[in-house]
């Protein structure tokens, strides 16, 4: 089924939930998917970090957890969904070790946002957030992202531009995507 779909051109790759799906990234069950994105080559999604349940188990969605399966697949592309938030040091950790890995900057708000206020409440978590991502340094292989529909797109773009610099808006918006997931645009 999974390779049906990936013969779809507008298919542009796998997606795996680890955090509710409770299995370890490196487990065998993944390893068809990775050989399947591996010969479509496709980008294997993955989501990372804070999961929206609470049965849901961080461990298996641990940014570190990656850095394993990236390193045993080095020529799987692999995106590190919502950068792994809250766990920034160690996503940026990931990213910046494996050339293999990109990062998506989505659903790292919720719902509609007074982005003043946001910026001013949530300073530290702000800075934070540019912090790391100024230390990875990555900008190729950083991808706007947005987990709509629980976002306000033209709010979540404004935030976004909060936190990436503006000389990397066109990578960061556009042209990583284009390249990582193959879009052809």
């Amino acid at each position: 089924l999974v390779e049906g779909h990936l013969r779809r051109p507008e298919c542009v790759g796998i997606k795996l939930y680890p955090g509710y799906n409770p299995s370890w990234l490196n487990d065998t069950m993944y390893g068809p998917f990775y050989e399947l994105a591996q010969s479509y080559q496709k980008p294997v999604a993955i989501h990372m970090g804070m999961t929206a349940t609470p049965w849901a188990r961080l461990k298996y969605a641990h940014p570190l957890t990656l850095d394993e399966v990236a390193t045993q697949w080095h020529d799987v592309q692999f995106v590190m969904c919502h950068f792994g938030n809250p766990f920034l040091e160690s996503a940026a950790a990931v990213v910046e070790k494996n050339p293999n890995v990109a990062t998506d900057l989505s659903g790292l708000l919720e719902g509609r946002v007074d982005l003043d206020v946001y910026f001013q409440e949530r300073a530290g978590y702000v800075e934070l957030l540019r912090t790391w991502l100024n230390y990875l340094g990555c900008w190729d292989r950083v991808m706007y992202g947005t987990d709509w529909p629980i976002v306000n797109l033209g709010e979540y773009i404004r935030f976004i531009q909060g936190i990436v610099p503006e000389v990397y808006w066109e990578k960061v918006f556009f042209h990583n995507a284009n390249r990582i997931y193959g879009l052809g645009l």
